[in-house]
């Protein structure tokens, strides 16, 4: 083996080592970088939001106060003090309580009905005239999403559109762009064209919804829209179809919904339980709550007259549809008004108005990111649930409570109010992570990807060795082989009685290669055998050209053949 030769044989691999070596490290160093995957939390660029109109309840986490732990207990407890106390040789916090509604309502919105009217006034000349989006205040209600597809749950009545309340209005706006005719302090109200008979017969003809009259023309087109509750810096307005309709429960269903958080079909209601009443009697804003109302079910599992009474004074616009909940934030009850009567629509009802749309009510990714990050939080494992917190914020759309609950556990990391330290030195688990250890894992696939590399370079040094050492042994080993090989075929294809071939691995011959490669023919006509002419016995019989071996490798060598296929010996014929 020559000097140029091992240099040459190095330089080809240590290429492979090196790219071996530069692997391991690159997974080391990307496993060690993600192993901590609440660092990042520090810099959210979310804004926290600003206080509303709307009351905050006492248990949620204040944007204003976010650092003040939830309250304990029934809705108007004070929060008592966190008592320290021996748990395994570490000092713990008795958990809050988190409000029912903060379970479930990020996964419910306002509903609205409004229309899209067109008006057509003849009057000396033809006009016409289009009101997008008129909203019918009367109606509307909450609605509940019960998949992350885009379905919501809610009253008939509050998708119910009051067709004539809606055509009074777009009339009346109609005239008045027309020709003048002053307005009614109540927009909804009949005009009255003083001086006019005829102009005011004419715009009361158009009231009517069966027979409006020559001189105008009205279309109506109702949509649904719906609101969901999100910190996001354009809060979406969602447009939903009416799937199906029963006495209690219409269900709709969102073109578009994005993501969005879900509620939870609980059990049937039970004597004595408590209920939270969840309900928007406006459109939601970022940091707005809900309107809610507590109670309990009475001994027949159903709610007073009395908490009704109550329902419809707290909630107003918004009670239909309005879902009451346990204390996991479950439904077990939905608000469906039926003119005079409220209906308290249970569980098992809601499923089959679903199966009568043809769907089925599931949970989201970020429902359970939820429920951990609120549970932890409850523990005041803060640095632990702002890992879940930011997920349910993401997996649902930006939802309003995940986002407020995600800025007060991110606040609170670290401070000494946090028991997220604690918890992992006494079991020495983190809740929050992934469970994967990737500091472990990251070297030992580094060291098998250099394993894999330093067996593929030994392969690689020995094979490189023995073609050095053939080269080295010159051509007489080649020869010797080959002609060992065809000397073995020859004598095989001998016993058999069987022209001797080429031995393998040569070329064949240039007869071989034309009897191959040409296609099939048919065979010429021949003429029928005849007698073969008397010859004399001692008459010269012509000779056939016979085939002889190649004298270096013993190959065969056809007639004509210039040189050995094989070796590319000289023929001696030639």
């Amino acid at each position: 083996m020559t000097t140029a030769s091992t240099h040459r044989r190095r330089s080809r691999c240590h290429p492979v080592v090196r790219a071996c070596v530069t692997v391991s490290l690159f997974v080391w160093a990307s496993a060690c970088a993600g192993a901590a995957p609440t660092a990042n939390l520090a810099n959210d660029p979310r804004p926290a939001p600003t206080s509303q109109d709307h009351e905050v309840s006492p248990g949620s986490p204040d944007p204003s106060g976010r650092a003040a732990p939830l309250r304990q207990g029934l809705p108007g407890d004070e929060t008592p003090p966190p008592t320290p106390h021996s748990h395994g040789g570490h000092a713990t916090m008795q958990p809050d309580t988190i409000p029912p509604e903060d379970y479930a309502v990020d996964g419910i919105a306002r509903v609205e009905v409004a229309a899209n009217v067109d008006v057509a006034v003849h009057w000396v000349a033809m006009k016409q005239y289009h009101f997008p989006s008129i909203v019918d205040t009367t109606a509307g209600g909450t609605g509940a999403f019960i998949n992350p597809s885009g379905t919501l749950v809610t009253s008939p009545e509050a998708v119910r559109l009051d067709r004539e309340r809606i055509t009074v209005y777009a009339v009346n706006q109609a005239w008045h762009q027309a020709l003048g005719v002053p307005l009614p302090a109540d927009p909804y109200e009949h005009m009255h064209v003083p001086g006019r008979p005829k102009l005011e017969a004419a715009v009361n003809a158009c009231y009517r919804l069966d027979k409006p009259g020559k001189h105008c023309a009205v279309t109506i087109t109702p949509e649904i829209k719906v609101h969901p509750y999100t910190a996001a810096d354009k809060p979406p307005t969602l447009t939903a179809a009416l799937l199906s309709t029963s006495a209690s429960v219409a269900v709709l269903s969102v073109a578009i919904p994005g993501k969005t958080a879900t509620v939870a079909l609980g059990p049937a209601p039970q004597a004595g339980k408590p209920w939270t009443a969840i309900s928007w009697p406006t459109t939601p804003a970022a940091t707005a709550k809900p309107a809610t109302v507590q109670g309990r079910y009475d001994a027949k599992g159903s709610v007073s007259a009395q908490d009704i009474a109550t329902l419809r004074t707290r909630l107003g616009t918004g009670m239909s549809g309005s879902v009451l909940v346990n204390a996991r934030g479950a439904v077990t009850g939905m608000l469906s008004p039926t003119g005079h009567s409220v209906d308290v629509v249970p569980p098992d009802r809601i499923t089959e108005a679903l199966d009568k749309g043809g769907v089925q009510s599931a949970r989201g990714p970020g429902d359970s990111s939820m429920a951990n990050g609120l549970s932890l939080y409850a523990k005041h494992e803060y640095r632990h649930a702002a890992t879940w917190l930011h997920s349910a914020a993401d997996d649902t759309g930006q939802g309003a409570v995940a986002v407020r609950y995600h800025e007060a556990a991110h606040a609170n990391s670290g401070t000494p109010a946090d028991m997220s330290d604690e918890v992992d030195a006494h079991t020495g688990h983190n809740p929050a992570a992934s469970g994967t250890d990737w500091t472990l894992i990251g070297p030992i696939i580094g060291l098998v990807v250099l394993a894999v590399g330093v067996l593929a370079f030994a392969l690689r040094h020995r094979r490189l060795r023995l073609v050095e050492e053939t080269a080295a042994a010159g051509p007489s080993l080649a020869d010797a082989r080959a002609t060992l090989v065809s000397t073995l075929f020859r004598g095989f294809r001998a016993a058999k009685n069987e022209p001797p071939t080429a031995p393998i691995g040569s070329a064949p011959s240039a007869g071989e290669d034309r009897e191959r490669s040409a296609p099939d023919q048919p065979e010429p006509y021949q003429e029928p055998d005849q007698p073969e002419p008397h010859q004399e016995e001692n008459a010269a019989t012509p000779s056939k050209a016979q085939g002889t071996y190649c004298a270096r490798c013993g190959a065969f060598l056809s007639p004509g053949d210039r040189f050995c296929f094989a070796c590319g010996a000289a023929s001696p014929r030639r």
